[in-house]
């Protein structure tokens, strides 16, 4: 379930945040050691939006209640993806967080 918070508007920015209550089940196939069955439960979605020149960037920021290790596991990936509507991945290594999960489209 998932339920648009707000949207803000600032100098080519739009940010939507979602208030979200799901579990997604890992499917175990990340590069950092997530094992297959665990319970993620996903609380919010923040998609940020921003114009540059003649492109738009989007930045997906998904607060999750588990470790960073979840990073490259397909089925997170997914849930999210399935969530939003349009295919999300993970960003860098460097960019994730325990309970935060860095994403772009």
């Amino acid at each position: 379930m998932m339920r648009l918070k707000s949207t803000e508007f600032d100098a080519g920015t739009v940010i939507h945040n979602f208030d979200c209550d799901f579990t997604v089940t890992t499917a175990g196939d990340g590069l950092w050691g997530c094992e297959a069955g665990r319970q993620v439960r996903v609380t919010g979605i923040c998609v940020i939006y921003t114009a540059f020149d003649d492109s738009i960037n989007t930045r997906v920021d998904v607060a999750h209640d588990s470790t960073w290790d979840i990073y490259t596991d397909t089925a997170f990936e997914n849930a999210v993806s399935g969530a939003l509507g349009f295919d999300v991945g993970f960003t860098e290594q460097g960019m994730q967080e325990d309970g935060v999960a860095s994403m772009e489209c």
